[in-house]
């Protein structure tokens, strides 16, 4: 009997969906964001009733027998079920963390303590899966499994690695019982070897930091402290309240009591940004707790290694997008290579919680030990494409199969912002060269007029560099292979003045690596470029504007070309210049 493993990942923020068929090929993975374009779909589900019909006619056998996986465990969904019957609303039923911090982040509306309803609601949905096959195709083939919130990111994180054994590291803002957990991987087999239990959490303190400087952790802006950071310098008073906060003791980490906390708390808050305060203000709040969660995250992992594990390291979590530090592990820990999923945080435990159970139905079989593509979301309308080209009335339209990267290097290299749109959606925050904003590298302004034409963003915050990979060694210092822009590396001193645009204020970059097997349309138009400026490198920021997710749809996409400055849309074969 055929069979598909959908995943769910159901929490109140980063919902999302993922597929995996009978041969363990992921088919599809996408967060709700997307299509709602609504950032990070906070208090939304995962398995939105159109894309779900979607999915199931595009993607698979709508007849074959459905295996519906969730990254709770079955202790949680029935805590989740007592409370969604007894209506609890009130913020003390959250899963405990420090009061005087949740106390603060309420009060910021972070958590939504009001709507703790509909978040037992939301991590209990699901139904619409068994319901759209029953009533639309006649099946009722339909099962649920249940696995550990961790054990998910793990099983994203190693799954998806081109090792055949790791040691895992997940670590969030929470998980069930606690932020930490350590996995052993091997021969396909995940072994928990030890969780953090408690309240503390590394996460949740970057988290507390990201609303003191005045950015919103709803929408998960974490990454703005990240950009912000280079910008200050340390602070050895915030740097001491730190330290007298967070004990490193083995794998874990130690409040000494709640007392400290509130201690913390209150030295904390007097660095709180005002409104009407320049980011820039708190640039040294910024700097600092970067270089404490640096600090903590390399005594944890060399704890870890101590274990005598593996020379390789996987990570999953929230906390992996924090690219600063991932680009510093291989130098820092005695751990030799690093593997980041492209989707680490809440939304990839839909993926993780499907290949568990893939694996779980198929104990004999194990990952095929390769990258895993992260184009696996939705691809582009050709209709609705093909009726831009009849009935758009737009004077500066040129179908180009087969060239369309050779058209838009050379508007690339003569200075013109272009939007790349090809192909299916990446899978995670990061644009890698489906659904990107690219520019040339090379102008000292070219930064500031994407922020300010484009974006509309911070001018604190940095671009990203995507590379060919076999150029990696000469633009890097200690050159780590990078899929997914999911580790930050230092620009050698011999490049930085070529490619101004792209080398943050710290001399470093979140790059991506680029190969022709990952993505052959986007290698093309940057060795296109490459021939033309001798620069084998692009400026790639996501196709959005500040505040909402990475387009979608060609509305989308045409809409933020005629509402920002763009110069030219290549979508598709089709490239549009204004």
């Amino acid at each position: 009997m055929e069979k598909f493993y959908i995943g769910l990942a159901n929490g109140i923020h980063d919902p999302a969906m993922a597929v995996v068929d009978s041969d363990g090929e992921v088919i599809y993975a996408e967060g709700t964001e997307r299509p709602l374009q609504n950032k990070r779909a906070v208090g939304l589900t995962a398995d939105l009733r159109e894309t779900v019909r979607r999915v199931i006619k595009e993607h698979c056998n709508p007849h074959a027998e459905f295996i519906v996986a969730k990254p709770l465990s079955q202790r949680v969904h029935r805590v989740l079920s007592v409370l969604n019957v007894l209506g609890a609303t009130d913020h003390e039923q959250l899963p405990r963390r420090p009061a005087v911090m949740t106390k603060f982040l309420l009060e910021k509306n972070v958590l939504f303590a009001e709507t703790w309803l509909a978040y037992t609601s939301i991590c209990l949905s699901g139904g619409n899966i068994a319901d759209i096959l029953r009533t639309e195709f006649g099946n009722g083939k339909v099962s649920y499994v249940k696995f550990d919130h961790h054990y998910a990111h793990a099983a994203n994180a190693s799954f998806t690695s081109p090792f055949d054994e790791a040691a895992c590291m997940i670590i969030d803002g929470y998980g069930e019982g606690g932020s930490i957990s350590y996995f052993e991987y091997r021969k396909g087999r995940l072994r928990e070897r030890y969780r953090v239990k408690g309240e503390e959490s590394l996460g949740f303190l970057y988290g507390v930091c990201t609303s003191f400087c005045g950015f919103n952790t709803e929408k998960g802006e974490e990454w703005k402290l990240m950009g912000l950071a280079p910008y200050g310098k340390l602070d050895p008073k915030i740097l001491e309240a730190f330290r007298s906060l967070v004990k490193v003791d083995g794998l874990s980490i130690r409040y000494p009591s709640l007392r400290s906390v509130k201690a913390w708390f209150d030295q904390m808050k007097t660095f709180t940004r005002e409104k009407k305060a320049s980011p820039m203000d708190l640039a040294d709040l910024a700097y600092t707790t970067q270089d404490f969660y640096t600090e903590v995250m390399t005594k944890l992992l060399n704890n870890l290694y101590a274990l005598r594990i593996s020379d390789n390291l996987t990570i999953g979590g929230g906390c992996a997008l924090n690219s600063s530090y991932n680009g510093q592990i291989v130098g820092l820990t005695s751990f030799k290579h690093l593997h980041v999923p492209c989707a680490p945080a809440d939304d990839g435990n839909a993926l993780g919680a499907a290949l568990l159970a893939y694996f779980q139905d198929h104990p004999e079989r194990k990952p095929r030990g390769v990258v895993q593509s992260p184009f696996l979301g939705a691809s582009l309308s050709k209709r609705t494409i093909a009726n831009l080209a009849r009935f758009g009335g737009i004077g500066k339209l040129h179908h180009l199969p087969g060239t369309i990267h050779r058209a838009t290097a050379e508007l690339l290299a003569g200075g013109k912002l272009v939007g790349w749109v090809q192909g299916r959606a990446e899978f995670g925050p990061r644009a890698l060269g489906n659904r990107s904003i690219l520019a040339d590298p090379r102008p000292v302004d070219m930064k500031d007029r994407i922020n300010a034409l484009v974006k509309f963003r911070e001018e604190f915050r940095p671009f990203a560099p995507s590379i060919l990979d076999e150029f990696g060694d000469e633009y890097f210092e200690n050159y780590q292979v990078s899929p997914y822009m999911e580790r930050t590396l230092t620009f050698k001193e011999s490049v930085r003045q070529k490619i101004p645009a792209i080398v943050h204020v710290n001399r470093t970059g979140r790059l991506q690596s680029v190969r022709r097997e990952w993505n052959e349309r986007f290698y093309d138009l940057i060795y296109a470029f490459y021939e033309l400026t001798g620069v084998p490198l692009l400026l790639n920021t996501s196709f959005n504007i500040m505040g909402k997710p990475i387009m979608h749809s060609v509305e989308d996409a045409v809409g933020l070309f005629y509402t920002t400055g763009l110069d030219a849309l290549a979508i598709e074969d089709y490239l549009i210049e204004k």
